[in-house]
């Protein structure tokens, strides 16, 4: 099993959150828009890039806001051991451009106010129940491990 690094970005506007809206056969959940670190490409890369395929906001990341392992082992497609590098992010501008590649369950993205997303379905849990800290605390925080059987 090879680890994964995954680059995701707290995008705050205007007093919300950007969310990709994602649809599995266990429902609609939300997910912090980001993802996979090709080789060769800084985390900051990373972030901007996924935000502009997933969503066609460019954006610039301000800080690392936290860190987040996730192992999920005995999957359909494989096991999978993914590091969560959580960037606070600003937009870059208002245009916004049409997104080019989502996420697998993505279904589209929204913008939810800040004090009504730890009511969402946001996925991992960890992050949902750590975001208060992950937008306000000045320094990188590492908000867990979990280990999934």
């Amino acid at each position: 099993m090879s680890v994964r690094n995954s680059a995701k970005a707290i995008v705050v506007h205007e007093g919300k959150i950007l969310v990709n809206r994602c649809v599995s056969r266990f429902g609609e959940y939300y997910a912090l828009p980001g993802g996979g670190q090709h080789t060769g490409e800084m985390l900051g890369e990373t972030v901007r890039r996924e935000l502009l395929e997933e969503t066609g906001y460019s954006v610039v990341p301000l800080r690392l806001s936290g860190i987040y392992e996730r192992i999920s082992e005995g999957r359909r497609d494989g096991n999978s051991h993914k590091i969560y590098f959580i960037f606070l992010c600003r937009l870059d501008g208002e245009e916004r451009k049409k997104p080019t590649e989502t996420d697998r369950f993505q279904v589209g993205y929204e913008w939810i106010d800040i004090r009504e997303i730890q009511r969402k379905n946001l996925f991992p849990r960890a992050i949902r129940d750590n975001i208060s800290g992950l937008i306000g605390h000045g320094e990188t925080i590492f908000i867990g491990s979990e280990k999934n059987r």
